[in-house]
């Protein structure tokens, strides 16, 4: 179904290649996992098997690759298209319309199906993966989870013969993710499509015993069986935080309501979080946390009750003055790229606020060369990887030293030895007083480095306590998928 050889990629202006010599067979109807670090090569890899790296992508390329008997690098796209479906890493980097039943419509209506059937196979693209309730939603009022599923849902309903997966369960809560595995691994089973998973949560996938594709700086490093030896999945769950330095709090809210027009999202929240705190926010996707990440910084104001952030309400402070001891790393790193370097992004705040002097500078270039990214100063940030993309992110915040750090998903596609990486740095961090909030769905993350577990539920607070009793929590409340590997019944 799928023969590569001999693949070299190299991108306009890169001096390393993004693939390097790779060779790789796959069968119809077989499940592969492709894994490997941020920045391996392995989006690369599908951008060329679904021929767009080769149309859309500038720079020079040798071998070939082939798909259901068809050249990629010679066959229109259009046609290749019909063959291979990709949904990628970054949901609305594929979206062509504003609301859910137009998305998961458009390739079946510029295939010119029957009307019909075009019915038949959106309402079972939004049922397996379990997003028939958004049917009538705007694209724009979903969450990142959300609009994963829709993505999803739009590429499945072309039913394709190859179908291409990059990272699908980035955004998705623990819950979501198994549905999501365990639906991939239906169709694949029972329609004999191939399947091609780009993953880091191979845990996820070790009970479907597919195919694992290692890949390490644009090379194929392994091929061959899942094995727990090889990848033994997620951090050890031991934590090392006090649980606050104490002093005046950070943040103080009281009988929180925040909303999007007149839909109403949190309800009641009331909560202080210290300084020195690291807090785990999880939750299922739609819950409120990226709503309550937003409304700590101004961005949103509350409709009842009130937030105060470092002794300052939100309804009388303006989000500029706010920015300057409160850093944001939003959910899609593409929200918040503007410079046209590496290193004017990364010192682009501490620029903008007046308080980019020696010591600054030095900051950032410590903090490039630890995060892998010190020769890529003068690159473009749309030049590097999803997660070199969020690495960078993170630099940007700490470049100004906030007070406050509110960290939404920052996890999503980074490999394990990276996220340890990033959450090292905001182990320092809150080791010298600063907070921390993070949004995460991984509980050995929260277990490892958190201090206190906020579990939201519909808008609403339903676990608000130190990490070992809030696990407990959860565990009373069934909600084991939210549980560290380790506690789980067999």
């Amino acid at each position: 179904m799928i023969s590569v050889e001999g693949l070299s990629f190299r991108f306009q202006g890169s001096p390393q290649y993004a693939l390097r010599d790779v060779n790789l067979e796959i069968s119809p109807g077989e499940f592969v996992v492709i894994t490997g670090p941020s920045g391996c090569g392995k989006s690369t890899l599908a951008l060329a098997i679904g021929g767009y790296l080769f149309r859309q992508y500038d720079g020079e390329a040798t071998g070939r690759v082939r798909v259901a008997d068809m050249d990629v690098r010679e066959c229109p796209i259009y046609d290749v298209a019909e063959v291979v479906g990709l949904v990628q890493q970054n949901p609305e980097a594929q979206f062509c319309t504003l609301t859910v039943q137009d998305e998961v419509a458009f390739g079946l209506e510029n295939r010119r199906l029957p009307r019909d059937e075009i019915q038949d196979r959106m309402a079972w693209a939004l049922s397996i993966v379990g997003a028939e309730h958004l049917a009538d939603r705007l694209l724009a009022t979903l969450s990142g989870g959300e609009r994963q599923k829709v993505a999803i849902a739009a590429m499945m309903a072309a039913k394709p013969q190859v179908l291409i997966f990059d990272e699908p369960t980035s955004n998705l809560d623990p819950t979501a993710t198994a549905e999501v595995f365990q639906v991939i691994e239906h169709i694949q089973a029972k329609a004999g499509i191939t399947v091609l998973v780009i993953e880091h949560k191979v845990d996820y996938l070790l009970p479907f015993k597919p195919r694992l594709v290692a890949m390490e700086r644009g090379r194929i490093v392994y091929d061959g069986p899942v094995t727990q030896a090889r990848y033994p999945g997620p951090l050890p769950a031991q934590q090392h935080l006090p649980a606050t330095i104490g002093g005046e709090p950070v943040i103080r809210a009281e009988d929180l309501h925040v909303g999007y027009n007149a839909t109403p999202v949190l309800q009641g929240v009331s909560l202080e979080i210290g300084p020195g705190e690291f807090v785990a926010v999880m939750g299922d996707n739609g819950s409120g946390k990226t709503t309550f990440l937003q409304s700590l910084l101004g961005l949103l104001k509350p409709t009842q009750g009130r937030v105060e952030v470092l002794g300052q309400d939100t309804h009388h402070i303006s989000v500029s003055r706010l920015a300057r001891q409160v850093g944001f790393v939003f959910q899609n790193p593409d929200h918040q790229l503007f410079a046209e370097s590496v290193w004017q992004e990364a010192t682009f705040a501490p620029r903008n606020f007046g308080a980019l002097d020696k010591a600054a500078q030095a900051r950032v270039e410590a903090l490039l060369a630890r995060c892998g990214l010190g020769d890529r100063q003068h690159d473009h940030p749309y030049r590097l990887s999803y997660g070199e993309k969020r690495r960078l992110n993170l630099i940007s915040v700490l470049a100004y030293a906030p007070r406050l750090i509110l960290l939404d998903e920052l996890l999503i596609g980074q490999d394990i030895e990276n996220a340890t990486f990033l959450l090292e740095l905001l182990r320092e961090q809150v080791e010298q007083g600063d907070t921390v909030i993070m949004v995460n769905h991984h509980p050995e993350v929260t277990c490892r480095y958190a201090s206190r577990l906020i579990f939201f539920n519909d808008g609403q607070t339903i676990v608000d306590a130190p990490t070992e009793e809030g696990f407990q929590q959860l565990a009373a409340l069934g909600k084991e998928v939210y549980l560290p590997s380790t506690r789980r019944r067999p």
